[in-house]
């Protein structure tokens, strides 16, 4: 009788990889999702302008997932996380100063317009972080296992 053929591999189940608090610590801490070891951007010692700052790596070295998987990935990270968390953060934050304070609406708005646009540069990297961490929790683009020979 001859041997069995071994069972095809299964796909991995949801219990069986890192959670999404996984993904989302290496996000916050600009790690590669997949492996948690090497850093998604320059490090901020070392960028050299607002490119450096605001574009990932190609992808990391020692587990060779790619960071951008096509042009315009980020978009909608930039858009609606970094821009969404931004502004909604603002409107918070002027209600509150509003509602806690005798300063003019005017007042409230100056002081936010100078203070959005740099909270929003500092949060770029975080928003495109997270955005990549919880689309490879969703879609992990498993590899497929190597053909036998």
């Amino acid at each position: 009788m001859p041997p069995a053929d071994p069972p095809p591999p299964r796909p991995p189940s949801p219990g069986d990889g890192p959670r999404a608090a996984d993904y989302l610590t290496r996000a916050f801490r600009l790690r590669c999702p997949e492996c948690g070891r090497h850093p998604i951007f320059v490090p901020a010692r070392s960028v050299r302008s607002l490119y450096d700052w605001f574009t990932p790596l190609d992808g990391c070295p020692e587990c060779g997932y790619a960071y951008e998987r096509e042009q315009g990935y980020f978009l909608l990270a930039t858009w609606v996380v970094n821009y969404g968390l931004v502004a909604g953060g603002g409107l918070a934050a002027g209600l509150l100063l509003q509602s806690l304070t005798t300063m003019s609406t005017t007042r409230i708005v100056l002081i936010l317009i100078a203070i959005m646009p740099l909270l929003s540069l500092a949060l770029v990297r975080h928003a495109k972080a997270a955005f990549l961490a919880i689309d490879h929790y969703i879609d992990p683009h498993v590899k497929p296992p190597p053909p036998s020979a």
